[in-house]
C-alpha cells in the first residue's frame, strides 16, 4: 500500500507494482469490486485492452488474465501499455558452457 507523503492520499491495498513494467499496477477484477466500486463499475462492460482515462491514471483490462492494470497517465504518454524494460541486472549470455576449474 503506498501513502503519499504531501497530501496523505493512500493507495487501496488491492493495487500491486507490475513484475515487468515498473510504471505499472494490477489489480483483480473481483478485489477491484471490493475496494474501488466506481472504477469497476466503468470498466467492466469495456473490451479488454481498451483504455479508460480516469485523472490521474489510465486503465484498461488485461488480455490474458483477469486483471486491470493501471499507469499514471503522464508515464503512459511516454511508455504506453508495453512500458519500460527494466535494465539488465547480469551480463549478456555467450551462450557458451564455461567449466569451473
Amino acid at each position: 500500500m503506498r501513502i503519499c507523503p504531501k497530501c496523505g492520499y493512500e493507495d487501496p491495498p488491492c493495487w500491486r507494482p507490475a513484475a515487468y513494467h515498473q510504471e505499472h499496477s494490477y489489480a483483480r477484477m473481483d478485489t477491484l469490486e471490493m475496494f474501488e466500486p466506481e472504477l469497476w463499475e466503468a470498466i467492466k462492460d469495456r473490451p479488454r485492452g481498451e483504455i479508460v482515462e480516469l485523472p490521474p491514471f489510465v486503465y484498461w483490462r488485461s488480455m490474458r488474465s483477469d486483471t486491470v492494470r493501471r499507469c499514471w497517465i503522464e508515464d503512459f504518454k511516454m511508455v504506453g501499455k508495453g512500458g519500460s524494460p527494466q535494465e539488465r541486472t547480469t551480463e549478456k549470455s555467450t551462450g557458451q558452457w564455461t567449466r569451473k576449474r
